[in-house]
């Protein structure tokens, strides 16, 4: 019986009191004490040996529980710290469009102020060689107009 385990043995004790004569008009049976003492005494004996490694079981279950929470902590904050990071990259991208959004604007209105300038100018300087082509269609009505009066001048002394 010294290599039984603990299930072993109480398998047996249970065997045992179960084999026991029934006593008539009752649920007792009678067992060989002796036996039973015994089995129940190596149980004992063998206790204190899987108890201790039940201990050990429960301390290393206990170690992988606290390093299964650290884990789980560096997981939490190196995702939260991801999260972070993302969020503020977000910002960033958004400001960072906000402010290409308004560049844009400002430089299609600046676009359109300087086509404005320009129109401007071109006509302006369409007015100021209009006024110059009128001087000088002027000036050339003027210098025709005086061929024919000196034309007269000279036919009426001539005459």
């Amino acid at each position: 019986m010294n290599g039984m385990t603990i299930d072993r043995l109480l398998e047996k004790l249970e065997e045992l009191l179960n084999s026991g004569k029934k006593q008539m008009f009752s649920n007792m049976r009678l067992v060989d004490a002796n036996s039973c003492l015994a089995i129940v005494q190596q149980i004992k004996s063998q206790l204190p040996a899987e108890l201790a490694e039940a201990i050990v079981i429960l301390r290393d279950c206990d170690k992988l529980k606290e390093e299964a929470m650290r884990e789980a902590d560096a997981i939490v904050i190196g995702a939260q710290e991801q999260a972070r990071k993302l969020v503020a990259e977000s910002e960033i991208t958004r400001e960072s469009e906000k402010q290409a959004s308004e560049l844009v604007k400002n430089a299609g209105a600046y676009a359109d102020s300087l086509v404005e300038q320009s129109y401007m100018q071109v006509n302006n300087l369409y007015i100021e060689v209009e006024n110059t082509m009128r001087e000088m269609l002027s000036a050339i009505s003027a210098s025709r107009e005086s061929l024919f009066v000196e034309e007269e001048v000279d036919n009426g002394e001539n005459r």
